[in-house]
């Protein structure tokens, strides 16, 4: 099992929390998000990750040698990162994972380790996202219709009122379907451009026939940090929420 990080944002959004640091980098209550979502790859016995480097590229590299990890860990640098989307940052990744299983993680994510578990170990088939079937949902979030046990529709623009659940920016591709799932990449990119979400070649795909599976977070504590009010959210409600602190380094449960 393989992973990709998706790293090259800047965390425009989220002003002084991420002034010279790439977003990644920004800390719940002493500890890097990034070192948080390596930590559970790791406990998943995930033994290959990509990381996606844009903004600072460099500040990333530097944090995760100095990390000792112990897995194998390589990057690939999106020096078009300001003018491109996280899809074009998904496209360079192609050679290095198509016809590979491999894990999709949003860097700016905080969650609780068991859902990754289940993501991991889910012996669905295709494309699997992880879905939030309980938050409340707004017009920002990248919202999801499930119609027969399936994803039917993926989009922000998806009225929350008809909205089924979240995309929680993690999912996995099996084997078998990487090569198409990078095929739909490319033909988004051609169709729609480097600036979109790299969600729309999903709905591409479901355009086109494919059956999008999903696992449940089952109320499991998460949160994607894009503002300063998620930030107090994750370090107020959802870090307490997956850590302990009974040892000398901060543990997920």
């Amino acid at each position: 099992m393989k992973a990709v990080i998706l790293a090259a944002g800047k965390g425009t959004r989220l002003g002084v929390y991420a002034k010279n640091k790439p977003k990644t980098l920004v800390e719940i209550n002493g500890i890097p998000l990034l070192d948080i979502i390596l930590k559970n790859l790791i406990k998943e016995e995930v033994k290959d990750v990509l990381v996606i480097t844009g903004y600072k590229s460099r500040r990333i590299k530097e944090f995760i040698e100095a990390g000792y990890y112990r897995i194998n860990i390589d990057y690939l640098y999106n020096k078009v990162y300001n003018r491109t989307n996280n899809i074009y940052s998904l496209y360079l990744a192609k050679k290095r994972l198509e016809n590979s299983e491999f894990l999709i993680i949003n860097s700016d994510v905080l969650f609780h380790k068991d859902i990754l578990k289940v993501l991991r170990g889910s012996s669905k088939s295709g494309v699997i996202l992880s879905i939030d079937l309980i938050k409340k949902l707004g017009h920002e979030e990248m919202k999801v219709i499930i119609e027969d046990n399936t994803i039917s529709k993926i989009s922000k623009e998806i009225s929350p009122s008809i909205a089924d659940g979240e995309y929680i920016g993690l999912a996995k591709i099996d084997k078998k379907n990487s090569r198409s799932f990078f095929e739909f990449i490319e033909k988004t990119i051609e169709v729609r451009g480097k600036k979109v979400f790299y969600e729309e070649a999903f709905q591409m795909m479901i355009d086109n026939g494919y059956r999008l599976q999903y696992e449940s977070t089952e109320r499991l504590p998460w949160v994607e940090i894009d503002t300063p009010e998620d930030l107090k959210i994750a370090r107020e409600i959802i870090a307490p929420r997956i850590t302990r602190k009974d040892s000398l380094h901060t543990e997920l449960l």
